[in-house]
């Protein structure tokens, strides 16, 4: 394995390559989602990951209903939707 001779160098160089550009363009997608990829997870600001209009029902005291449209968006079942909803710092 190690003292083989005909490994293909050009190949081994494009592949790390590849990986670079791919690492740079996930990078890039982090920066946009508003993350840092150098900041581990644990000291990152959490998202609260519901989408708006659940957001407004549980401002409006709509808690049964922003259960009901998470699962809409989400396909989420009733006991996932329910403990995602009230564990939000929006409830």
């Amino acid at each position: 394995m190690f003292g083989r001779k005909d490994i293909n160098l050009s190949a081994l160089e494009a592949r790390v390559a590849a990986l670079e550009r791919r690492l740079a363009e996930q990078d890039q997608i982090i920066a946009q989602l508003g993350g840092d990829s150098s900041t581990p997870l644990s000291l990152q600001r959490p998202q609260s990951g519901l989408h708006p209009d659940v957001v407004a029902l549980l401002q409006q005291g709509k808690k049964i209903a922003a259960i009901k449209r998470h699962r809409e968006l989400t396909g989420a079942g009733l006991k996932e939707a329910k403990e995602t909803v009230e564990a939000s710092r929006f409830y």
